[in-house]
């Protein structure tokens, strides 16, 4: 286990300057895989690379975002659950004009979810209304071991994330003290390339990733993360997560077309994130963009429970694979 990401919440981005020295201090102390500073409106305080704010919602989110991405800023635009009511059609030229004008790498940096996201440390669908600090962990090789030699391998990732968290959460509040107030860790789990969820639920499930008992190997893997975390402080999302270009599983189905961006819309009920990190032609239609997210809006509907998209639009066809920034060459997928 490593720790993904330590982040700093703030009331406003003046008091960044009064607690940068000690989010350095506790990200360098855990060896975090990232720094991140999440703040309720843009300020020239904030000097650090990974900072997000919420862009709010509808219409007038989405010139809001326009702004705080030339700015640097992760952000993300909340749409509302019902597709019927959603503005589908402007959040799908929204997503296009991103990757024609700024560049795919700034679509990295824009979602857009069914409701407000939590407060949490995963970008970019985050907001801030709280001063403290939160983490994120990086932990599906943990579990490979455990699940490939396991014979009840439910009762196995229990008590394996009991083991994982227990240990994080020790870790994360002896670095912090009591210096700035704890508002928890995201125990999702969250791939990193090697590190992948969907290898982790195909052990779960015995069986290839989007084999029948993907969904059950999903939803069983969600509820031993909350039964688990639920003594140290959960936060934010706390489900399996499964962006595309994050994960190397998934970029090898994505590349031999094995896996479309409709398959892991599929999913959308069992991973919180919603359809993260996929990665599309620019040929594709709007429309076809427009009723990816209106899916993932309905999920969110029937789920109850907040659900984001975070599309890339690059110039190359399914098959290829293409450059993007920190996440190095990622394939581009077929929308069925």
């Amino acid at each position: 286990m490593r720790f993904r990401a330590v982040t700093l919440h703030l009331r406003d981005p003046k008091e960044y300057p009064s607690y940068s020295d000690l989010l350095e201090k506790v990200s360098s102390r855990l060896e975090s895989f990232t720094t991140r500073v999440v703040s309720p409106k843009p300020g020239d305080e904030l000097d650090l690379d990974l900072k997000a704010v919420y862009s709010g919602e509808g219409l007038e989110g989405f010139d809001r975002a326009w702004e705080l991405l030339k700015e640097g800023y992760f952000t993300s635009v909340s749409l509302g659950r019902d597709p019927y009511a959603a503005h589908l059609g402007y959040a799908a030229s929204f997503i296009r004009r991103v990757s024609e004008e700024l560049g795919p790498e700034y679509g990295t940096m824009l979602a857009v979810t069914s409701d407000p996201p939590p407060e949490g440390p995963y970008f970019p669908a985050t907001r801030s209304t709280s001063l403290g600090l939160s983490a994120s962990l990086l932990y599906p090789s943990d579990l490979y071991g455990a699940l490939y030699e396991a014979e009840e391998p439910d009762t196995t990732v229990r008590h394996v994330l009991s083991l994982i968290f227990s240990e994080a959460y020790r870790e994360f509040t002896e670095a912090v003290g009591e210096q700035v107030p704890i508002l928890g860790i995201d125990y999702s789990l969250s791939p990193w390339m090697d590190e992948s969820s969907a290898r982790v639920i195909s052990l779960m499930a015995r069986a290839p990733f989007m084999a029948p008992g993907t969904a059950k190997a999903i939803l069983e893997l969600n509820r031993s993360i909350e039964e688990a975390s639920m003594e140290f402080k959960p936060l934010g999302y706390n489900e399996v997560m499964l962006p595309m270009a994050e994960d190397d599983l998934l970029k090898e189905m994505a590349l031999e077309g094995s896996l479309t961006a409709r398959d892991l819309v599929s999913l959308t009920p069992y991973c919180i994130t919603g359809l993260d990190m996929v990665v599309l032609p620019l040929s594709t239609p709007d429309r076809e963009i427009a009723a990816l997210i209106g899916d993932v809006l309905a999920s969110s509907y029937v789920k109850k429970r907040v659900l984001g998209v975070r599309i890339i639009l690059v110039d190359g066809e399914p098959g290829e694979e293409v450059e993007l920034g920190r996440f190095g060459r990622v394939p581009v997928m077929r929308v069925s």
